[in-house]
């Protein structure tokens, strides 16, 4: 079967689907995956790398992610930016011809370019946002609205999708494809941490997530300064706005405050340490590790409450309290929350290290439902079940078998 994955973002968007396209070929298929220069092509990998051009790392570094400034700069940078994007991923699926396209939701013109050569189109959501259910509303949605609201809230959010879907609807006209939706939508989500709603129809898949280990060799200081001593893990992925230093500097001050010391992950600018903290003894930076070779040896975290990030912290027991930002962050610090997984978050830009420690405290407190959720991970595995859903529907099985 020949597979083409298609993918945009950050690496919480990216690193899924890469593990899919090493599942997908490790079971036998010819896999093409199409990522932007986020992700470095791998000239050793199983499967091919399609580069779609530009660099969504470039525009937080400009720009960090205010929405406010992502909405100003949308015609002169975004626009552009996102034309060339799906542009290359529908010539890429034009000339391929593959049987399969995984797409991200950001690839607005995947299904359309995929359903005009004959493809089954599979929507990847990285959060359950776009099938309504009445058991909970979707990202974007505040915590507050009343449950009887939750499944009408969904036209919102496709209602807002839809405002960025003239591409699609175009290149439809072009092509002459009726169908523009998904033939099935794929939610690479673990049930450990949301069960799959009763109202969903079979051809919305709840996979589990995505993910295969990086084992890298961790280096000597860093081997070392994780032995001794209670660690706080504090990093934030993609996220980046003016508050980095300041951030930095409060986390410091709560660990401290604890007794622990804390391991700074610099990502794409979220935490910006100061030269105090570079030459302290019980704080150690580093740009990215690897999730599953640190959090092991961590006590606590401290995050944006990304999805994959999340989940690479339940799966290693680790108690953790978000920060959201944006997106789905507020989303999943209240689903955690509600599941009794972690404490309330905390706002990004507190300047109160006491708020974080007591925070902190809170969550090392639940280290054991933590630990217990990490059990029930560890017997999941999202990429057979994504392969599983493919292989059927490319030989034209149904229904699915949802977990």
């Amino acid at each position: 079967m020949k597979i083409l994955l298609a993918t945009l973002g950050s690496r919480g968007d990216n690193e899924p689907f890469r593990a899919l396209a090493l599942e997908a070929s490790s079971a036998g298929h010819e896999v093409f995956f199409a990522h932007t220069l986020d992700l470095a092509a791998d000239p050793k990998a199983p499967y091919t790398d399609l580069v779609l051009p530009g660099r969504i790392s470039d525009v937080i570094a400009d720009q960090g992610v205010s929405p406010v400034k992502a909405l100003l700069s949308y015609r002169s940078v975004m626009k552009p930016l996102m034309d060339g994007i799906l542009d290359a991923s529908t010539e890429h699926i034009l000339q391929i011809k593959p049987d399969v396209v995984v797409y991200h939701p950001k690839v607005l013109t995947a299904a359309t370019a995929a359903h005009s050569v004959g493809a089954i189109a599979l929507r990847a959501e990285m959060v359950p946002m776009l099938n309504p259910t009445a058991e909970f509303a979707p990202v974007g949605m505040p915590s507050w609205i009343p449950a009887s609201w939750n499944k009408a809230s969904y036209r919102l959010v496709n209602a807002s999708m839809n405002a960025f879907n003239g591409k699609a609807k175009k290149l439809a006209d072009l092509l002459g494809v009726r169908q523009t939706e998904p033939d099935i939508s794929l939610i690479p989500v673990s049930p450990t941490l949301i069960s799959r709603p009763l109202d969903w129809p079979e051809d919305v898949v709840m996979t589990g997530a995505w993910h295969t280990p990086q084992h890298r060799e961790l280096d000597e200081e860093l081997a070392q300064f994780l032995e001794f001593g209670p660690v706080l893990y504090a990093g934030f992925g993609s996220m980046k706005d003016s508050h980095g230093e300041r951030r930095a500097d409060t986390i410091v001050q709560a660990a401290r405050s604890l007794g622990m010391r804390v391991l700074l992950v610099t990502g794409w600018g979220g935490l910006e340490p100061s030269a105090l903290h570079e030459s302290a003894p019980d704080v150690l930076i580093r740009e990215s590790v690897s999730h599953s070779e640190v959090l092991p040896h961590c006590t606590v975290a401290i995050h944006h409450g990304g999805s994959g990030t999340l989940h690479a912290m339940v799966r290693a027991g680790v108690p953790s309290v978000i920060m959201p930002f944006l997106g789905d962050q507020p989303w999943w610090a209240d689903h955690l929350h509600r599941q009794g997984l972690g404490p309330n978050s905390v706002s990004a830009k507190t300047k109160d290290y006491r708020q974080v420690a007591a925070a902190l405290e809170e969550a090392i407190g639940l280290t054991d439902v933590v630990q217990v959720a990490s059990l029930a991970m560890a017997s999941e595995d999202g990429l057979a079940e994504a392969v599983r859903v493919m292989e059927e529907a490319e030989a034209g099985v149904h229904p699915f078998r949802a977990l």
